[in-house]
């Protein structure tokens, strides 16, 4: 998934926090202390030919910061490679876009209406505690007042919009590890580049399948338990583990994935062959992309930073 936030980009129904600065990034004051700090395992030394380069794979959502482990291999590279924009103005864009709904299919009135009742239930009580009052009042404009959480997170907005806002919400987790990346890339001056326009980004969320976001929505039963395991195998980057766990997401599909790890991979190996790169895609591309350079003859090893 490739979906981010950044500062003051999105209500704070919607997860996040102006104290934030980054989709991946930082939170309140307590974020900054030591043990909020993970090492990072979802790291690969793509090498060929004398040239080497580092292939992350990251967490969109997470609860904590890489920054130490983040900050090393950005250091190490002339060249850092992201999925897209992640500037506040194109973050602006993907809201603007995402809240233009009218025509598309309800996410609200193909669920469950049992779903409804104990999403509106666990979650409604959880985004008034997340909110600030300037936000509170931002979407009270957007949207007439309402009891139903639900209804306001879903209504007149596309389904991918829908989807992320009740997920944001109920993970309630922020940060995101490529913000966090592409703010320490600016910090330390190295030149940055995009795999792909904003443009191509929104055509690949709207071309995930509106079925696998009701069905996932109508299993938010599960949730709670494929969040921790979600969580545990990428903290161990463990990715066969992680991917066992996550076949149903909305995003693992052909769209997000299939369609978009080709174009990746060319746009990487321009820059692998030169080596002193580092890219940073969500992880779920990670074994594809990976296959393809392996089959490239380069070779492919898995570190801890």
């Amino acid at each position: 998934m490739f979906f981010r936030y950044h500062e003051n980009t999105f209500p704070a129904q919607w997860s996040c926090r102006k104290t934030l600065t980054i989709r991946v990034l930082t939170g309140d004051v307590m974020n900054f202390f030591w043990w909020k700090e993970k090492r990072l395992r979802t790291v690969w030394k793509i090498e060929k030919g004398g040239q080497s380069s580092f292939l992350v794979g990251t967490a969109h959502f997470t609860p904590y910061r890489f920054g130490k482990a983040l900050t090393k291999l950005i250091h190490e590279a002339d060249i850092a490679l992201f999925e897209g924009p992640l500037d506040q103005e194109s973050m602006d864009r993907v809201v603007q876009y995402g809240r233009q709904g009218e025509e598309t299919p309800s996410i609200y009135e193909a669920l469950d209406p049992t779903v409804i009742q104990v999403i509106n239930r666990q979650l409604s009580t959880r985004a008034n505690s997340q909110s600030l009052s300037t936000a509170v009042s931002y979407l009270d404009i957007i949207h007439p007042m309402t009891s139903d959480f639900l209804e306001l997170q879903t209504r007149g907005v596309r389904p991918w919009m829908a989807f992320f806002s009740v997920w944001s919400i109920f993970l309630n987790w922020k940060h995101s590890m490529d913000v966090e990346a592409f703010h320490i890339a600016r910090k330390l001056g190295k030149k940055i580049e995009y795999l792909e326009t904003l443009e191509d980004q929104l055509e690949a969320m709207d071309g995930i399948p509106f079925d696998r976001i009701v069905n996932y929505l109508n299993h938010f039963s599960h949730w709670d338990i494929h969040k921790e395991l979600y969580l545990k195998a990428f903290l161990e980057g463990d990715l066969p583990k992680f991917f066992s766990m996550t076949g149903e997401f909305p995003t693992r599909c052909d769209s997000i994935l299939k369609k978009r790890d080709p174009i990746f991979f060319e746009k990487m190996k321009t820059f692998f062959q030169k080596g002193e790169t580092v890219a940073f895609v969500g992880v779920a591309h990670i074994p594809g992309i990976k296959k393809m350079f392996l089959d490239e003859g380069y070779q492919a090893t898995q570190e801890v930073r």
